[in-house]
């Protein structure tokens, strides 16, 4: 009685598993395939990952802007000369 009892939870719990595994393949499917169809967005949209000038992985390249001297615009503000207090 007691093997029975052992064999019929074995086949309880191997079949909750294999309800488990096949419900989250559906999902997974469903996920991937099913729903982008529903959401879908333009597809010059979805190209945003990898950028046309993709440059090699590892180049370093550092661009700035030229100062032509210290030359403020005039449209800047007003310089002030501060004196120290004692």
């Amino acid at each position: 009685m007691e093997q029975l009892n052992v064999i019929l939870f074995l086949v309880g719990f191997f079949r909750t598993l294999f309800v488990f595994v096949v419900i989250y393949y559906l999902i997974k499917l469903l996920t991937r395939y099913v729903l982008p169809l529903f959401f879908s967005q333009p597809k010059q949209h979805r190209d945003f990952r990898e950028p046309r000038n993709s440059k090699p992985e590892g180049e370093v390249t550092i661009e700035t802007k030229r100062n032509n001297g210290n030359h403020i615009p005039k449209d800047e503000g007003e310089y002030v000369d501060f004196e120290e207090v004692d």
